[in-house]
């Protein structure tokens, strides 16, 4: 514990006031960035899932390669879900 005060510490003596801090070269951050809801550099955290699929549908998704299926088929959701698509009760 006092380890790790004394890194605090020591860098608390060394932080440079947010005055001094040049952000001349960050973007806005604008209304539009808000309510698409996703940034440039923020990364989803991911769940390793398994699930079932159609061959037909898994072939379509792999018909540009088998890699980046994965890939394809989360940005296929999240279309489907940001475009409000009713989910269909089965």
């Amino acid at each position: 514990m006092k380890d790790l005060e004394r890194f605090i510490a020591k860098c608390e003596e060394n932080a440079v006031p947010d005055s001094q801090i040049n952000t001349k070269d960050i973007p806005e951050v604008t209304e539009e960035d808000f309510a698409r809801g996703k940034f440039k550099y923020w990364k989803p955290v991911k769940k390793s899932i398994t699930f079932r699929i159609d061959i037909d549908n898994l072939s379509w998704l792999q018909s540009g390669g088998a890699k980046g299926y994965q890939k394809k088929l989360n940005e296929v959701i999240r279309w489907a879900r940001e475009n409000k698509c009713p989910l269909l009760q089965m």
